[in-house]
């Protein structure tokens, strides 16, 4: 049966697995299809100079280049196999299909290559080839491949069909001879099987009522036939078995006699198990248990008499006592008497068997004493033997008189090698006199002393030991012995040496990590405020590592970073610099005493040439340069902190004047610390000169076209740095705690102004009001100035959505959810803004108070180029509808975007192809001018 299963089994297996390789293959070519379509749109829409983004197109290039390899030789495709063409009629295409993608991809890449250097060309006067003929080339290039993609296709697909009917009519068959196996076994099992147990099953029922004379013919070789001849011979034994009763029975009746006898006076306890219960106890056996005979007959078990937790061993005992010759068994056991305390007892029994009947005699002896007298006298002995700790006794002079195994094991020395000799604890060794002298007086004034020392082993190793010596006195003061109890502590201390570099050092490259450069640098600066010397700190960062990491896996990148700290400590000097690895491809160097510039400008020419050299890791040669920035103590900083900030920003310069260079902090980038700075500063003041405005984005309805609600749009007018986003003084604002005066100033003009529009122009307008994630989490950001102005104002509360961001949603603070839902309580409405693809803002919002979601800018610029985009927003909206959401798409900004939306079912939109941000005069013309 098994060989039956298993090889139905690879057979469905294998009819799947060739479907599904064809199957994966269509789907490679129908993907090839549309990235071939969606690289000529993106690239068109680069020479019109559109933002499309390199990645993007870099990416999508990559995988047309690994299909086409996986289609020719295999290959994994987003986690799939994918196996290669096989049929010689698809395989000939895939010259023309390489073909025809080597010249659409050279011609995006000319495209690509050309945008970057268009403005250098247009500034020379040079004049670069019309996009329209640009447009024209990769359109005819981009028909030319989707012609021959479609071609193989067309030849794919019935080859695909063909597979599956072959796999539907395998299957077919292989169900037909299936049934054919299965009726044949019915058969055999029906005449080997089912009519031999049916005549032993009427044996059995004659059996039972009493006649002995029946008897089963079947004669049949195999287990049922042997079982028919045990069961006729077992018959006849039992004619045989009970006529030897009857004569057994008057020997049983004596035997009964002489046994009560003996139970009435014995010192030991009595007892007969029959049926797994007691059925004779004498009182002897009562008494040690604390019952009475009556309570254990046939009431109690063998085991009951034993503590839980060694039942099951007893029951083992007495299984292995039945299955030897004799059936005797002796075993010592915890007791349990009625009263639930423990004793010791000692069982002795045989077991018996009479005809079918198995019984167990035996004797019970309380052996409590016995085992307190024995433990008591062995435990010192024990304990001095096996003790893990090496043990010394001494005289009162500290000379031998025994040590333990374990001091042997520690030490080397055995008991006769160190009996009458002076304990070497007590010898003069590397510890000086004073040390001898403190321990001497203690142990003498004390009678104890405990601390560490170093020995030496018999065999010339020295190790650590930790010693305390206790004394014992006799009753008339004087010293008895004195007793060493001894530890082996170096691998202690080598695990404490071990513990500190680990927590202090990079695990791959060995180098000290960052939390052992914060101490040295702060060491540093202490030593550099003390001696008047300067410091110069060096921050290195790999260029462009993590794409290497992407490209050649981390295993490599490890490698590279291995090398690259092994090339940096051989360039900066020794004894005079620490070498750190701060994490990632980040690196630090402090150098002491640093008057002089020209020798850090050379340490930094040296490093950079030395990273760019190439690096061997085992295939092609691997080059990479380096960021370094550079900041000097006490000129830069003030402190260790300001230092380790400063030098961090002249690496990022350094990066961003083209990488493999190395930068100085100097004056402009404290001024743009500066800046950072007075703006944090200027925050609070701001708030008070009402140095905010607030712009408003229509929404509309997309079945009406008409403004439903506006969203809020907070902006700071600064009087230096002019007009800032939210994104630049928000972190500010939740940071230094004032995002809750600034939340009421936005709450308090939307409020006042939307009440004034609701009863004048827009009487439904409500406003959406974006929440900043430090605002809802603050204990007081109960928003009571909202609804004080509701109440003011006559407004419902439901009049005001307040938007959450996604990743705010996802957090999952239970702090926040709670805050959501008493706000929502009050009459608040809120919506989740700019949802990803991903939807994972869709799996929370029903266990919180939403009514709306926004479809992320993202999603809606892609509605015209992607079909995959329409499929997603289409699911996204009718999931939100099925929960009772409402949806808003934001980023309209062209009409065809707007109707794919509006078919799909989207309930409102957001965008330049409706309105821009407008401020209050403007918004309330476009609110006059939809009244009429």
């Amino acid at each position: 049966m098994l060989v039956f299963v298993l090889s139905n089994a690879v057979a469905v297996h294998s009819l799947l697995s060739r479907y599904e390789s064809a199957l994966d293959q269509a789907v490679t070519l129908d993907r090839m299809r549309t990235a071939s379509q969606q690289l000529a749109i993106r690239a068109m829409r680069l020479s019109d100079g559109a933002l499309v983004q390199a990645g993007q197109l870099s990416q999508e290039m990559e995988f047309m280049d690994r299909a086409l390899q996986a289609l020719d030789q295999g290959g994994v495709i987003n986690g799939r196999e994918i196996p290669a063409f096989t049929q010689q009629a698809t395989r000939d295409f895939l010259p023309r299909i390489r073909r025809d993608w080597a010249t659409l991809r050279g011609r995006l890449q000319t495209m690509l290559l050309g945008t970057y250097a268009r403005d250098d060309r247009m500034a020379e006067g040079e004049h670069e080839l019309p996009q329209l003929v640009q447009r024209q080339w990769v359109a005819d290039n981009a028909e030319t491949l989707l012609g021959a993609l479609d071609a193989c296709a067309d030849v794919l697909m019935p080859l695909l069909r063909q597979g599956k009917d072959r796999a539907l009519l395998a299957s077919g068959g292989l169900a037909v001879l299936d049934l054919i196996l299965l009726l044949a076994l019915y058969l055999l099992l029906r005449r080997h099987l089912v009519r031999p147990l049916r005549e032993l099953r009427i044996a059995c029922r004659d059996l039972v009522q009493g006649r002995y004379d029946t008897r089963i013919g079947y004669r049949g070789p195999g287990e049922l036939g042997q079982v028919a001849r045990d069961f006729n011979d077992g018959i006849r034994q039992v004619h045989d078995l009970l006529a030897k009763m009857r004569q057994d029975q008057v020997g049983l009746l004596r035997a009964d006699t002489i046994f009560q006898g003996l139970a009435s006076n014995s010192i030991v306890g009595i007892f007969l198990v029959e049926n797994e219960r007691f059925t004779f106890v004498s009182h002897k056996m009562a008494e040690i248990f604390g019952y009475e005979p009556r309570e254990m007959i046939d009431t109690m078990t063998l085991l009951s008499i034993v503590v839980p937790r060694e039942r099951f061993l007893m029951a083992e005992s007495i299984k292995a006592s039945q299955s030897r010759r004799d059936g005797t068994l002796r075993f010592e056991r915890h007791g349990r008497r009625k009263d639930g305390s423990e004793i010791d007892i000692e069982v002795f029994s045989s077991t018996v068997r009479v005809g079918e009947q198995i019984s167990i005699i035996g004797i019970v002896q309380d052996i409590t004493e016995r085992k307190q007298a024995e433990s008591s006298a062995q435990l010192a002995a024990i304990a001095y033997e096996n003790s893990s700790e090496a043990i010394a006794i001494t005289d009162a002079a500290g000379v031998v008189i025994d040590v333990n195994p374990a001091f042997s094991r520690m030490t080397g020395f055995w008991p006769d090698e160190i009996a009458g000799e002076l304990l070497p604890l007590l010898r003069p060794g590397r510890h000086n006199r004073d040390f001898y002298d403190e321990m001497w007086h203690a142990i003498n004034t004390l009678g104890r002393w405990e601390g560490e020392y170093w020995s030496q082993r018999k065999s010339g190793e020295d190790y650590a030991e930790r010693a305390v010596m206790d004394t014992a006195w006799n009753h008339d003061g004087s010293v008895n012995c004195r007793v060493a109890m001894l530890s082996d502590v170096t691998q202690k201390k080598q695990t404490e040496a071990q513990i500190w570099k680990q927590a202090h050092h990079d695990p791959l490259t060995g180098l000290p990590n960052r939390q052992y450069f914060n101490e040295r640098l702060r060491s540093a600066v202490d030593s550099a405020d003390q001696t008047g010397q300067s410091l110069a700190l060096l921050f290195l960062d790999l260029d462009l590592f993590k794409e290497i990491n992407d490209s050649m896996g981390h295993a490599m990148g490890d490698r590279l970073l291995v090398e690259v700290a092994r090339r940096l400590q051989a360039c900066v000097p020794s004894g005079a610099s620490f070498v750190a690895r701060l994490g990632g491809d980040e690196f630090v160097v402090l150098l002491d005493d640093t008057a002089d510039k020209a020798r850090i400008d050379a340490l930094c020419r040296a490093i950079l040439d030395r990273i760019t050299e190439p690096y061997r890791l085992g295939g092609d040669p691997v080059r990479i340069s380096a960021s370094l920035g550079v900041a000097l103590y006490p000129q830069d900083a003030e402190d260790a902190e300001v230092l380790m900030r400063h030098v961090d920003m002249a690496m990022y310069v350094a990066k961003d004047s083209g990488r493999n260079c190395y930068h100085y902090f100097d004056r402009s980038m404290r001024e743009r610390a500066r800046m950072q700075r007075d703006l944090m500063c200027a925050l609070p003041q701001a708030i008070d000169d009402a140095q905010f405005f607030l712009l408003f984005q229509p929404i509309h309805s997309l079945s009406t076209g008409r403004i439903v609600q506006a969203e809020v749009l907070l902006r700071w007018r600064h009087p230096e740095f002019g007009v800032i986003a939210p994104a630049d003084f928000i972190p500010f604002a939740e940071e230094r705690l004032l995002i809750r005066p600034l939340g009421d100033w936005v709450f308090r003009e939307s409020i006042r102004l939307l009440a004034g529009w609701r009863r004048d122009l827009a009487p439904d307008l409500r406003l959406t009001i974006n929440v900043s994630p430090g605002q809802l989490g603050l204990e007081d950001a109960g928003l009571d100035v909202a609804f004080e102005l509701f109440d003011t104002l006559g407004l419902s509360p439901d009049c005001l959505v307040l938007e959450l961001s996604e990743r705010m949603l996802m957090n999952g603070d239970a702090q926040v959810r709670d805050r959501l839902q008493r706000l929502h309580d009050a009459g608040l409405c809120f919506s989740v803004g700019a949802v990803s693809i991903g939807m994972p803002a869709l799996l929370a919002v029903r266990e919180l108070p939403f009514e709306a979601i926004k479809l992320e800018r993202e999603t809606t610029e892609r509605l015209l180029d992607s079909e995959h985009a329409v499929m997603v927003s289409g699911a996204i909206i009718t999931l939100a509808h099925r929960l009772g959401l409402r949806v808003t798409a934001e980023g309209i900004t062209r009409q065809g975007q707007y109707e794919v939306l509006r078919d799909a079912g989207c309930d409102e939109g957001q965008g330049y192809w409706f309105d821009e941000p407008l401020d209050q005069g403007a918004f309330e013309q476009r609110l006059r001018d939809q009244a009429g």
